[in-house]
């Protein structure tokens, strides 16, 4: 008994250290797993962070690099022109500098001083700034003077008030030697940090690195960027990048320690579990082997060759110590070198020699030594081929004692069935592409995973083959582009968006039509997975068909057209009639209103359908004469004919009706209502109140034009009376009497006297003839606007030098009253006539001087996209709001009447506007009284185009 007990105690303490040894190996390798895990995830991050930081470090080159090639395409410029001015400064700016939202401003600087600014509008109170006031940028100036090199200074707190960085790019004379003693003067590049640090992305980075860039420059100075002291002390990952005169440094370090993937993770423990459980049981199953007699082990034995699967174990020097009946039958005429003590390899080799293993055959040494090496493995698994057709999984295993079970499972129906997948899948392929119709396979993200011959077909202007992975957004632009008609629901459309949503919601009957009058008409149905089908069916066939039984119809449909004719001329009569019908009750309420109402009135017949026409009019009392008259023929049951009243049918409209109507009476004489018609008169109203209007403007102008007449002749007739009977002057009388007394002091001076009275009648007289022939030059130039007759040549115009020439022309007039005249012109080449253009400046600014007592008038033009804006502004007496409007009508002025301060028809403006409208421009006027008036005008630009 005690020896039993022994013997129970000893299996026990065995089985109980042979599983702990198992667990022991498992947890082993999970640790082991793990740490291998570990540490391919940070080498994958920290790879990732190498990636990361090569990228920001490109960007922040690329970013310097392009302002470095505008400080110097600048310098090369400003080189070759040394005395440029703020414009062409500006020009220069506008042509080098791309779209750079980090850039701030561009500056030259001669000295230490500022001299030229762009853009000049947001900086112009830098000019004139001298560096020399702020230390670290003078440091910068004297280093740049002394070594003649490119300098980047900053980070530095700019003149706007807040950091950015300054390139610094040495100028030299043209042909001049480089060097310090070269310099003429500095160009600068001006950019602020937060825009840069956006330009660059740093933002794409954040949540995954802590960043820091630091900027040491050659004056011994380091700066922060962005992050802190701590990331430069403890980053793995440090750039440094040389630039003029300064090193940028990018570190990064991770914000989160690397981890496993839960994948990786998930498929570790499942593999150790996996491992660990198949080794507990198989020490199971060898400790009940050896607790158990001969005949449970004949018993085991047996079961083992009854099993499905080959089973064999080799001992630790790989010699077959066991396996079944079932690993034997697999190695068929091998089979005789399986016996127990026989090396696996010697097993391999006897297999080879039969040709047993089919991935063997032509590299047998190969394929021994790496089953051989496989062995040593402690948990393998592999798919071998036999020559006889079956494939078997080998699962190996190790054991404690350094011994391998191996367990051959037959595959050969799960390969089949694999193979047979694979046929099945080529079949469905070969049988779509041999659809004569098109077909289209996408995902749920409607990109293209399948398509057949037919829809990889290149129709007439396709350019490139169809490919996988192209969106059906894609696809639908690309047809759209060389289709000639696109139908969709029977709709001609060329809209995108709408085409994708009927294709993507199942609801499309998309007809495309190709070159060479092809038709093709697309279906789509969605899928399980929520993929989409689109099939493409060629009709042009049916189409051809359909318009053959179209022609073959013509006769029946002409048929029935001519008695829809018959039937409908009333009604089209109607549509197209201005007046409507209209129909009342014995109660007077309407009980129709045809359509010419709503086309006319532009309001919804069915709103008056009911109520009496008393009920809708008794709000509007403006003619109450003729509606009281309607009133009274109705009540009277009498017929009228063209009365007419005015109605707002419309809020802010006013509408004149004209209405006749007749009353009905049935057979027995009761009265039944109201029938007639009525008509829209407001436009001839209108056009009676704009005939009272040009005939009061007529009379004005004829009162106007008599005046301004009268008043040039009269001058004219009244002087030339004065020289005709020279005479009766007082001068000619002293003259006179001065030659008869023979003093030639008095006679020298009676003939100044005389000469000066002759010369002021004749300049009176010139000034009004001048007056008279500005008039007619007016009439005749509005005479052959109107009649169409006039004639421009446009071409190419300098508008500043025209400018500045009528200027020079008319400064007197600005002189003699005192008026200070500025002028602020860009130099722009316009497309227009430049008589015509001088006349529009001349009328222009002789209102400007006529119109201002005092103050200044000012001229200043400027490029907006494709035209010229000129702007003519002055500090005089201003316009009416009321008559501003009107002040570009023919013989409207911005005071009515003939006694007015300043002469005139009001006929310059008129003539402005058209001449302005006939070079492709526009005009126009903005004023206030008291203050002053601005008309601005604009002339198309000169291009190469035109």
């Amino acid at each position: 008994m005690p020896d039993k007990n022994r013997v129970k105690s000893m299996n026990l303490l065995i089985e109980s250290a042979s599983y702990a040894a198992i667990i022991g190996i498992c947890v082993l390798i999970y640790i082991g797993a793990l740490r291998t895990a570990q540490i391919e995830a940070e080498e994958k991050q920290t790879d990732m962070m190498y990636r990361d930081q090569s990228v920001i470090a490109t960007r922040i080159q690329q970013s310097i690099n392009k302002k470095l090639l505008f400080a110097r395409g600048l310098a090369g410029a400003v080189s070759l022109s040394p005395n440029i001015s703020e414009a062409e400064f500006s020009d220069l700016c506008s042509v080098i500098k791309t779209e750079d939202s980090s850039v701030v401003n561009m500056a030259l600087i001669t000295g230490t001083t500022i001299t030229h600014v762009h853009p000049f509008e947001e900086n112009s109170m830098f000019i004139g700034r001298d560096l020399a006031a702020r230390p670290e940028q003078y440091e910068v100036l004297q280093l740049v003077k002394r070594t003649g090199e490119t300098f980047i200074e900053g980070p530095t707190n700019l003149f706007q008030g807040y950091p950015g960085f300054i390139v610094r790019e040495p100028i030299y004379h043209r042909g001049g030697r480089e060097g310090a003693n070269g310099m003429i003067g500095l160009a600068s590049i001006v950019f602020a940090v937060d825009p840069f640090l956006q330009e660059i992305g740093l933002t794409d980075f954040d949540s995954f690195y802590n960043i820091a860039i630091n900027v040491h420059t050659t004056l011994d100075k380091d700066a922060l960027l962005v992050g802190d002291e701590t990331i430069l002390q403890k980053a793995r990952a440090i750039y440094e990048m040389p630039f003029p005169g300064s090193t940028w440094t990018v570190a990064m370090m991770p914000k989160r320690a690397a981890g496993i993937a839960p994948d990786a993770l998930n498929f570790i423990r499942l593999s150790v579990l996996a491992g660990g459980a198949l080794a507990l049981i198989f020490a199971r199953y060898l400790h009940s082997l050896r607790r158990r007699n001969w005949r449970i082990a004949m018993q085991l034995r047996a079961a083992l060759n009854a099993a499905p699967s080959g089973l064999v174990m080799f001992d630790k020097d790989d010699k077959l110590e066991l396996c079944n009946r079932r690993y034997r039958d697999l190695h068929g005429a091998a089979s005789d070198a399986i016996v127990v003590g026989a090396s696996l390899e010697s097993i391999l080799r006897a297999g080879i020699k039969v040709g047993l293993y089919k991935d063997a055959l032509g590299n047998e040494e190969e394929w021994v030594s790496r089953q051989l090496a496989r062995g040593h493995q402690k948990n393998s698994g592999f798919t071998l081929a036999l020559s006889n057709g079956t494939w078997m999984q080998l699962l190996e295993h190790g054991t404690p004692e350094g011994e391998r079970v191996a367990i051959m499972n037959d595959i050969t129906e799960v390969q089949n069935s694999r193979e047979r997948a694979k046929l099945a899948e080529q079949r469905l392929h070969d049988a779509i592409n041999a659809l004569p119709v098109g077909f289209w396979l996408f995902d749920s993200d409607d990109k293209l995973i399948m398509f057949n011959t037919v829809a990889g077909e290149k129709l007439d202007g396709v350019k490139r083959n169809l490919m996988t992975g192209r969106s059906l957004s894609d696809l639908i632009s690309r047809r759209l582009a060389i289709s000639e008609e696109v139908r969709l629901n029977g709709v001609r459309t060329e809209n995108e968006t709408e085409i994708l949503t009927a294709l993507t919601g199942e609801t499309s009957e998309l007809e495309v039509r190709y070159s060479g009058d092809r038709w093709f008409k697309y279906f789509t149905r969605r899928t399980s997975e929520g993929g989409l089908v689109m099939f493409r069916v060629e009709i042009t066939d049916l189409r051809r068909h359909q318009q053959e039984l179209e022609t073959s119809n013509c006769e029946l449909r002409a048929a029935l057209r001519k008695r829809d004719a018959a039937e409908a001329r009333l009604q089209d009569v109607a549509d197209l009639s201005s007046e409507w019908f209209w129909e009342q009750d014995a109660d007077m309420r309407m009980t129709h209103v045809s359509e010419g109402f709503a086309r006319t009135i532009g309001a919804n017949p069915a709103d008056y359908v009911g109520k009496m026409r008393y009920d809708f009019l008794k709000n509007d009392h403006r003619d109450e004469g003729p509606l009281q008259n309607l009133y009274a023929k109705m009540r009277a049951h009498e017929p009228f004919r063209d009365i007419v009243y005015s109605y707002h049918f419309k809020p802010g409209h006013l509408s004149w009706i004209r209405i006749s109507g007749k009353p009905l009476f049935d057979a027995e004489g009761v009265f039944t209502g109201y029938i007639g018609i009525a008509e829209d008169v407001t436009k001839f109203y209108t056009a009676l109140r704009e005939a009272e209007q040009a005939d009061e403007a007529k009379t004005q102008f004829l009162n106007v034009i008599s005046h301004e007449l009268r008043t040039p002749l009269s001058a004219v007739l009244g002087f030339n009376s004065f020289i005709s009977n020279f005479e009766k002057l007082p001068s000619y009388a002293a003259l006179r009497a001065a030659l008869n007394e023979g003093d030639l002091e008095k006679i020298e001076a009676a003939q100044k006297g005389f000469e000066a009275d002759i010369a002021r009648f004749t300049t009176r007289i010139q000034a009004s003839g001048t007056q008279l022939k500005a008039l007619i030059d007016d009439m005749l130039d509005l005479a052959r606007i109107e009649a169409n007759t006039i004639r421009l040549n446009l071409e190419k115009v300098d508008s500043k030098k025209i400018i500045e020439s009528v200027v020079d022309q008319m400064h007197t007039l600005a002189d003699e009253k005192g008026l200070t005249l500025s002028l602020d012109l860009v130099a722009a080449d316009v497309y227009a006539d430049e008589t015509r253009l001088r006349q529009v400046l001349t009328n222009l600014l002789g209102n400007a001087f006529k119109f201002t007592d005092e103050g200044q008038v000012a001229i200043r033009s400027q490029i907006k996209d494709d035209m010229a804006i000129f702007e003519v502004r002055d500090s005089g007496i201003g316009i009416a709001e009321d008559r501003v409007g009107i002040i570009f009508d023919r013989f409207a002025q911005a005071a009515s009447g003939t006694n007015r301060k300043n002469p005139g028809v009001g006929l310059g403006l008129a003539i402005c506007k058209d001449l302005v409208a006939l070079q492709n421009g526009w005009i126009k006027a903005e004023s206030e009284p008291g203050v002053g008036t601005k008309m601005t005008f604009a002339i198309p630009l000169w291009t190469a185009s035109n």
